[in-house]
């Protein structure tokens, strides 16, 4: 039988095994396996990984080891950093830091998507892999292409209905949208389908913690939201048009970490859930049956597969869930020489066989995260795509092993070819509507029966449009209001079954590619843009057709402009004119104020308007706005963490102002936010942009180390408040998950590091001062071993 295109999943058969794009992974401190060898894994030890959390791997559909990123560096094949492949924007401690995906119909073009940890600045952002580079090893061609920020610790990918294309899914932080990103053969559309279901996700970092997952038949999403009142959130999928839709929420009843594993079983019916509790030491297992698809049902179904109970310094505690190519779930155990298993997911109770330490990894160790793949490439079926009324949509059956016959049932009974037995069959839908089809597959061993349902849509038409005309605004350029002609373009179709785009060139309008916005100013006079027409449905049946705009000369004058008055040189007048561009031509002038020069002097704020008209009677104006300035008064806040002081300029005036630190003559900022001042004597200038004159204040502030060594060399051993600060009451030092590590009392030497004397681990670290007066103040730094 004919391969399905690169990368798409080879699945295994019932009698053994199968290589996959899933077949290697790397992850936690330079642990690996492969499955590439049998039906069970079988540890690795050449991988260059050192991560906390997020990981992604991918193999050809031969299972032979591409490349692997922990979302900051991507390693080729050889375990070599490739050309420009660090520098990153993930995190070591973002959940799910990246996830890799193929450019479909490309097999050089690969995806690297990352996300940042906590909602950081970061956020969703994407860098490009060319394969064909560095000798076909690799190398990133495109780096760190910001999509959204700030977003959550979580990304998913769900292969599209057409089977070929990628939806990518992430979440925005502070909001309730999941926003969903079509990766095609063209390359990644950048305007997201924007779905706000669920719960907003805001006010406290914790909550950007856990996994995104999708079922590998891309019907359900899952959520892990951590934090207080967590729980995890399951959405119905529309992997058609990338929307998500609200279908059970389930409390995870803890106010700690709470839900942070995810994972579906091979045939998508059940739910993996990791809880981590951390008052109370332990991490568990759940499972959902999602049969029922009713959410008190789902919620009642609920069942504790494993717990574990772990000591003070987190070792063993459940983290990632990761279906595997033998359809197998395995679980990574923080801090662990061993994966634990769900040897049967797809059974319901306790029949699922949890297995603890089923996979050795040593010497290597598994930390809280493990690779995210995408999860289509693990699920079974055949695929098809062009959905379009009258056109033929194309089928291709899955690859399976010893194939006796094939039997594809179309859902068309009104058809004359309603069957077919072909291996890549096309059929003809003549009326809209949602068809099931099935394709029965009979092998040497058993029969094997896949159905997937499809929305057939009615392909529109783009009728003829006449001459866009519009008075220039400058030269020969005008403002098109573009939707103005949907009408013309619809004729008789109702528009509310149909959206209208408008692109620059035929390609784009073909691919839906880089839409005009509806407010649109040519660039050559006259010129064709090019109209896409399809349904608001999905956009692969779809009509263009061609549009002509033409600018008509008016006279050229300034539109708007805007004039500054220094009230510091009153009663001075200043002067204001037309800017009339029309040279040689025969112009009258009219002002708001009833003059009829081409330019007036005036000494007061305010909206001055001028009408200019030309010999052929057209006419333009224009408004300068005459708006009063003034040097600042300096008026400045001091606040944020100690060590970490942040300046807040008040400048006083009606002016238009920047700010200098420390510099009158250069490097001014428009924002009166100055962060991560250094300890020290400073000045701010402030400067009125409108030439009114520049003033100044001296201020000072205090600081802390933003990291320290205890190491034992007599340098930076311990960490504590710098400075003479002698109202400080205590100083409380946390872990990135809330927990108390030590107290710093006043007049001691500060903290060496260890908690119940051990040495902790080499992270971020948070603290909390309490000042003698009640004011508290927050902020975070390094330990470096």
């Amino acid at each position: 039988m004919k391969k399905i295109f690169l990368f798409l999943i080879l699945l295994i058969s019932c009698e053994g095994f199968s290589q996959s794009p899933a077949g290697i992974w790397y992850f936690g401190k330079k642990a690996g396996i492969s499955f590439n060898l049998g039906n069970n894994p079988v540890s690795l030890n050449d991988g260059q990984i050192d991560t906390n959390e997020g990981c992604a791997t991918l193999c050809d559909n031969s299972g032979n080891l591409l490349f692997y990123t922990d979302g900051i560096k991507v390693w080729n094949k050889n375990h070599v950093v490739m050309p420009n492949g660090s520098g990153l924007s993930g995190d070591p401690s973002s959940t799910q830091s990246a996830i890799i995906v193929p450019q479909p119909n490309n097999s050089s073009l690969f995806f690297v998507f990352t996300v940042d940890e906590l909602g950081k600045a970061n956020g969703l952002q994407y860098s490009i892999i060319d394969l064909s580079l560095d000798n076909g090893n690799g190398a990133i061609i495109t780096k760190n292409i910001p999509l959204i920020t700030p977003a959550l610790e979580k990304i998913t990918t769900v292969q599209h209905a057409n089977g070929i294309d990628f939806w990518v899914i992430a979440h925005k932080y502070g909001t309730n949208q999941f926003l969903s990103y079509l990766l095609s053969g063209t390359g990644l559309n950048t305007t997201p389908i924007i779905s706000a279901v669920g719960s907003v996700i805001s006010n406290d970092s914790q909550r950007t913690l856990g996994y995104l997952k999708s079922s590998p038949n891309g019907q359900y999403v899952a959520s892990a939201n951590a934090g207080t009142n967590g729980s995890v959130q399951l959405f119905n999928f529309n992997n058609i048009n990338g929307q998500l839709s609200f279908s059970a929420n389930l409390p995870m009843n803890i106010n700690s970490i709470g839900a942070y594993g995810l994972e579906f079983s091979s045939n998508s019916k059940v739910l993996y859930v990791s809880r981590i509790d951390y008052p109370n030491s332990k991490s568990e297992i759940f499972q959902y049956d999602l049969d029922s698809q009713i959410e008190a049902t789902i919620e009642a179904s609920k069942i504790t597969v494993a717990t574990y109970v772990f000591d003070e310094f987190l070792e063993g505690i459940i983290t990632a869930l990761q279906l595997a190519p033998n359809q197998k779930i395995y679980i990574g155990r923080n801090n662990s020489e061993f994966l634990d298993a769900i040897n049967k997911p797809n059974v319901v109770g306790n029949g699922c066989q949890y297995t603890s330490n089923a996979v050795s990894i040593f010497p290597n160790t598994c930390y809280f995260g493990l690779p995210s793949f995408i999860t289509s490439y693990l699920d079974l079926n055949f695929t098809a795509f062009n959905f379009c009324q009258g056109n033929a949509t194309q089928f291709e059956a899955p690859e399976i092993d010893n194939v006796v016959s094939l039997l594809w049932n179309f859902d068309d009974p009104v058809s004359s070819d309603n069957t077919s037995v072909a291996n890549q069959p096309t059929h003809i839908y003549n009326s809209t509507g949602n068809y099931t089809v099935t394709l029965t597959v009979q092998t040497l061993t058993n029969t094997k029966v896949f159905t997937k349902q499809f929305n057939i849509i009615a392909t529109p038409f783009a009728n003829s449009i006449t001459n866009f005309k519009e008075c220039e605004t400058d030269i020969d350029t005008a403002t098109f209001i573009l939707t103005d002609k949907n009408n013309e373009i619809l004729a008789a179709q109702n528009p509310s079954d149909y959206t209208i785009s408008y692109h620059l060139t035929q390609n784009d309008a073909n691919n839906n590619l880089a839409p005009l916005s509806n407010s649109y100013t040519n660039v050559s006079n006259p010129q064709t843009i090019f109209v896409r027409i399809q349904p608001v449905t999905g956009g692969e049946c779809s009509d263009t057709t061609t549009l002509q705009l033409v600018a008509v000369s008016k006279p050229r004058i300034n539109a708007e402009t805007t004039e500054y008055y220094c009230l510091n040189k009153f009663p001075e007048k200043i002067t204001i004119s037309s800017g009339s561009q029309n040279s040689g031509q025969s112009l009258t002038y009219l002002w708001s104020t009833g003059q009829t020069t081409e330019s007036i002097q005036v000494n007061e704020a305010g909206d001055y308007t001028i009408t200019v008209t030309n010999a052929d009677g057209c006419s333009s104006s224009g408004i300068i706005h005459v708006v009063n300035s003034e040097i600042a008064t300096v008026n400045y806040n001091i606040f944020g963490e100690i060590g970490q002081s942040i300046l807040q300029v008040i400048p006083i005036g009606v002016g238009n102002y920047s700010f200098s630190l420390d510099n009158e003559f250069d490097n001014y900022q428009t924002s009166p936010i100055f962060n991560s001042i250094i300890p020290g004597n400073h000045i701010i200038y402030v400067k009125d942009e409108n030439g009114c004159g520049i003033s100044s204040a001296l201020f000072s502030v205090i600081g802390y180390p933003k990291y320290f060594t205890p190491n034992g060399d007599g340098t930076n051993d311990y960490w504590n408040l710098q400075g003479n600060f002698l109202n400080i009451k205590n100083t409380l030092i946390y872990d990135r998950y809330g927990k108390l590590i030590f107290e710093i009392k006043p007049n001691t030497v500060g903290w060496d590091g260890t908690f119940k004397g051990r040495k902790v681990i080499s992270t971020d670290y948070w603290f909390t001062t309490t000042m003698n007066d009640g004011k508290i103040i927050k902020g975070h730094f390094t330990l470096k071993r």
